[in-house]
């Protein structure tokens, strides 16, 4: 298979992959149990596999959070949300689910005795969820536009190859036609050359048989007179 055919297969892959991922972000409210008691939080379900949506998750709350990891839950400190720093825990989980992977963010109201606190950090949790999950979609796409401009680029390049193999095509061909008129027109020459040389040899064949002969006559003559010559005395 060569590399034109090769590269319009990948291409015609990655746009039916680019079509077909579309994703919408829906958060829902949902209680986990963390440390024996039930817990309200959000949650959101994604498409993809828990080792990529935990790595991603993690790097996310990182940017507003310290992260204390136990058996799997995450327990967020020193929280900063639009520059409001909070100082009572969030608790954040990854859970494969079925053919998905559930995310979920809570907080326990009975650790925070800041009542305006508490009711500023809730407002945000399920923001939080649903802004990692267009993150998180927003990333994975990326990486299909990244692949997506590579290939873009190959295109570029081989359009422009193809084009430079074109333009030096059609010039050795215009070189060809010319050649092939300077040939022609040669051979015609050649073939006139050579009716004329062979009616010259003829020619030169014809005189020297003539000239052959008046020579024989002439040495007649020559020995005639060398005889005459002899019988003076």
């Amino acid at each position: 298979m060569n590399s034109t055919k090769r590269f319009f297969i990948t291409t015609s892959l990655i746009l039916t992959c680019l079509a077909s991922n579309a994703q919408k972000v829906n958060v829902t409210k949902d209680a986990q149990r963390i440390k024996g008691d039930n817990i309200d939080g959000y949650a959101t379900d994604l498409a993809g596999t828990v080792e990529e949506v935990s790595v991603s998750y993690t790097k996310y709350l990182k940017v507003f959070s310290k992260i204390k990891t136990t058996d799997k839950l995450m327990q967020l400190s020193d929280v900063t949300i639009d520059q409001t720093k909070f100082t009572y825990p969030l608790y954040a989980t990854v859970r494969g689910k079925a053919d998905k992977v559930s995310v979920w963010m809570g907080m326990n109201p009975a650790e925070w005795t800041d009542t305006a606190q508490y009711k500023k950090a809730q407002n945000e949790l399920e923001k939080l969820v649903y802004n990692f999950g267009v993150k998180f979609y927003r990333d994975k796409i990326q990486v299909d536009v990244d692949e997506a401009s590579r290939a873009q680029q190959i295109a570029e390049k081989q359009t422009l190859r193809l084009q430079n193999e074109n333009k030096n095509l059609n010039s050795r061909l215009e070189f060809n036609q010319k050649e092939k008129i300077r040939l022609e027109k040669a051979l015609v020459d050649n073939k006139a050359e050579y009716e004329t040389l062979l009616l010259n040899i003829a020619n030169n064949k014809k005189s020297q048989d003539s000239l052959t002969i008046a020579t024989e006559q002439i040495k007649k003559m020559v020995d005639k007179h060398k005889e005459r010559q002899q019988k003076v005395n």
